[in-house]
């Protein structure tokens, strides 16, 4: 390819650098020439003249989904305007283009902040004038609109620095095994880590590109023939999902007849404005309050929206025992208004459609990732293509059970993933079990429904037949504990579950549960115990570590070794010296990787108490009360059954709470000593241990006179490492030079002077020093007088509260340092 397009696009982005601080003469030009061409650029969903436009938001008025021609007319208006050199391209070919509806960078009036555009020319500038754009990237962070549509405006205006991450290069990356959490915006280092393991890719390997135009150009291409392989020869990396066309396959002909599809819960707006799958939750509970707390639908809504790509595949269902459609997902996620409801969108190419009635039974949920189960995916494949003949549901069909223990005689929860137990056909008295018929019926291979009986009430693990009943006992094997588990009243109050075996007489141990009662609760089951995702991990060690904290090489030997060491650390020191950044970094550079799945940060308070910690007897909506497990315990019960990767708990103000009653008698079994080592519980007959491969991180304020020292019972356990501020170290001189600005630099001088009043005045002292943090993470319009005036000001005030003297001495040197 001749890539004809990246002469002209250079070239027009210098020329839109003369607008930079004047807009509006683009605006009019634009609004005099281009009729016809920007019905999509408004200020408003009426129409509205916008008043401001940002630089990516020109280019994409031909970088969308309109016809070859067109965009041929608009490059050929802005040369003559412009007075651009470059021939206007003769191909398009690889560049990622904006969806029709959802074309600008710039959100409606209503919806931006002051600034929002402002920072959109910023990124620009810095990228076409080739200067480093962190900055301005990490500006951008939050903003609405924005996520990986920035990616695909920097590769327009300068291909050879930058990648495009739109669905189609996500897609071809994952079949290079380079992934990254593509649910949120990601900040410019790891955008960085992205584009360097493809470049270190691109110069190991053969792959037929060696540069950025050449794969954005790869991944078009292999969605553009998508269409014509066959769907189960896909390429590696892409999801499968199943999908419900509205309630009874309602939408299915719409699908069908405009090559869509599409989700309800419009009320929500368009889905791009949402920043987190909480954010959607709390809407979803807000528009919709007869939909409990929202977690499977507000999965559904994001992973619609921010986790499908094209590429992926998609089995349209109607009920749960029928595949009515199978398609390739070919574009972004876009919200259209011009439909009456339903008006979450992608386009998909429906590549078979008909009926096949399946022994598998489909999630009843809207959207469901599939993936993970392979046999499932394989089999729809193979029905589809008329290479297998369904099953009739008889016999042969798999089972499903519900087994009662009494955590009072036996607890279920003790076994090993993967041990065989045996379960007598006949009580102590030799008599036959209740429901003696279940026992008899129950196969191999089916599966169980592991539940705890009182005091615990909750479906604790997943476990299957392994050997049919030899005449005196069944035999299962444990395949799953459930971190969090499921509670009896939750279940009892699900809709669907009203016929379940046990719940009209729970006189017995072994219950039959039906297959559309265990795809209920399955999906409740892996809403709060999602399987892990099958994703690459960035690694992290020792050197990123250090290119991130401002701490030494020396420094983070003591702190690793102590961690490993006693399992239990706390980071104490100043307000400012990045104790809490330290502590997740500090587990990352452990594990080696950068896996928040193994991680888990609480903060602690005077009200925090050893329910929320360990487990406790919450209210329920029925006036009673309920034993739930609290945020350690789950947290405990996640690492006990991956005993072979470390798991981090961290603590955030840990001084805050009161110590030993949030602990209780876990003050003991966190001792390295006592880890794997089970004692009982206060609330009930259990059993329970904090595994080895827990590692316990604190942080301490210092500076806090409003709290009381740490129980000495507590402190013995853990190591203490204080935290200095790292205004002299190498990093943070370097990130400081890096800045051309005298005055910052004279306001370091300033505070490393006043840290060393603070540390030699006796009521004070090292730990009331001022940290860094204040003056990390500047963006481009930072103001250092704020910073000194409203933050670092009123600290001295507190330090100096009988002191006047003093407090005027310090407070003026900082401010005659920005003189």
């Amino acid at each position: 390819m001749a890539y004809t397009w990246i002469p002209f696009y250079k070239e027009l982005s210098q020329k839109l650098l003369l607008y930079r601080n004047n807009r509006k003469p683009l605006i009019n030009w634009i609004y005099d020439n281009l009729e016809g061409y920007i019905n999509h650029l408004k200020d408003d969903p009426e129409g509205t003249r916008v008043a401001d436009i940002d630089p990516f938001t020109v280019f994409a008025i031909f970088n969308r989904g309109i016809t070859h021609e067109r965009r041929i007319d608009i490059c050929q208006k802005f040369k003559g305007y412009l007075n651009i050199t470059a021939d206007v391209p003769e191909d398009f070919d690889g560049i990622p283009v904006m969806n029709t509806q959802k074309t600008n960078f710039m959100a409606f009036a209503e919806r931006r902040k002051h600034g929002d555009i402002d920072k959109l020319w910023n990124v620009f500038t810095d990228a076409v004038l080739g200067r480093d754009i962190e900055e301005s990237y990490n500006a951008l962070n939050g903003q609405f609109l924005i996520k990986f549509n920035l990616t695909m405006g920097l590769f327009w205006i300068r291909p050879d620095r930058f990648m495009p991450l739109d669905g189609t290069s996500q897609s071809l990356l994952n079949t290079l095994g380079i992934s990254f959490d593509n649910s949120k915006f990601l900040m410019y280092k790891e955008y960085k880590s992205v584009m360097d393991r493809l470049d270190e890719k691109m110069k190991s390997e053969s792959l037929g590109y060696t540069n950025y135009a050449e794969f954005s150009y790869t991944a078009w291409t292999m969605l553009s023939s998508e269409g014509k392989k066959d769907v189960k020869n896909d390429s590696k990396g892409k999801a499968y999902w199943t999908f419900s066309p509205g309630e009874n396959a309602s939408k299915w002909q719409l699908c069908v007849n405009d090559g869509i599809i599409c989700i309800g819960w419009d009320a929500l707006g368009d889905l791009s404005q949402y920043a987190s799958r909480e954010d959607m939750r709390l809407e979803i509970k807000k528009f919709f309050p007869t939909d409990g707390n929202a977690k499977n639908d507000s999965l559904a809504v994001w992973q619609f929206a921010n986790e499908m790509k094209p590429g992926d595949i998609v089995f349209a269902k109607k009920g749960i025992t029928k595949i009515i459609g199978r398609g390739i997902v070919e574009s972004d996620y876009y919200f259209d208004d011009t439909y009456p409801d339903f008006k979450h969108v992608r386009k998909i190419k429906w590549t078979n459609v008909g009926e096949w009635v399946t022994v598998d039974k489909h999630a009843m949920k809207t959207l469901t990732n599939v993936t993970p189960y392979t046999d499932y995916v394989d089999r729809l494949n193979k029905i589809i293509e008329g290479e297998e003949i369904p099953e009739t549901a008889g016999s042969s069909a798999q089972n499903y059970w519900w087994l009662v223990a009494n955590p009072k005689i036996w607890s279920i929860t003790g076994m090993k993933i993967g041990e065989e137990q045996s379960y007598s056909l006949y009580n102590e008295n030799g008599h036959k079990r209740n429901v003696f018929q279940n026992f008899l019926d129950a196969k191999a291979g089916d599966i169980v429904l592991g539940y705890e009986s009182s005091p615990t009430k909750q479906v604790v693990c997943l476990l299957t037949i392994s050997k049919e009943n030899d005449g005196k006992e069944l035999y299962f094997r444990m395949t799953e504990k459930l971190p969090t588990p499921i509670d009896f009243s939750t279940l009892r109050n699900t809709p669907g579950l009203e016929k379940m075996e046990y719940m009209r007489n729970q006189q017995g141990s072994f219950f039959r549960v039906s297959a559309d009662e265990f795809d209920i609760i399955m999906e409740l089951v892996r809403g709060e115990n999602p399987l892990p995702k099958n994703e690459v991990k960035e690694e992290y060690d020792r050197d990123k570590f250090l290119d991130e904290v401002y701490v030494t090489y020396d420094d983070y030997e003591h702190i690793k070794n102590l961690l490993l060491r006693k399992k239990n650390l706390i980071l104490q020191g100043a307000p400012g010296v990045g104790k809490t950044f330290a502590a997740r970094r500090l587990a990352y550079a452990i594990m080696g990787e950068k896996d928040d799945s193994r991680v888990m940060q609480v903060q602690f308070h005077q009200n925090y108490s050893y329910e929320d910690f360990v487990m406790g007897y919450k209210p329920n909506e029925n006036g009673g009360f309920n034993m739930k497990l609290g945020v350690f315990r789950k947290f405990c019960n996640r690492a006990a059954v991956d005993k072979e990767h470390k798991y981090f708990f961290i603590i955030d103000e840990i001084n805050r709470g009161n110590l030993s009653k949030i602990f209780g008698e876990l003050l003991m079994l966190i001792e390295t000593d006592y880890r794997d080592k089970p004692i009982q519980l206060s609330y009930n007959d259990e059993t329970f241990a904090v595994p080895s491969n827990i590692y316990i991180i604190g942080m301490m304020n210092t500076a806090d006179r409003s709290l009381a020292m740490i129980d000495y019972a507590l402190r013995r356990r853990f190591s203490f490492f204080e935290m200095k501020p790292g205004f002299e170290t190498p990093l943070f001189k370097d990130y400081i030079s890096k800045k051309y600005d005298p005055q910052l630099s004279n306001l370091v001088k300033a505070i490393i002077e006043l840290n060393k009043a603070i540390a030699d005045d006796d009521s004070l002292g090292s730990g009331f020093c001022i940290g860094h943090s204040y003056l990390c993470n500047l963006n481009n319009n930072y103001q250092l007088e704020s910073i000194v005036e409203y933050d670092i000001v009123p600290m001295l005030r507190e330090y100096w509260f009988d002191n006047d003297e003093q407090f005027n001495l310090q407070a003026d040197k900082l401010r005659n340092a920005l003189k």
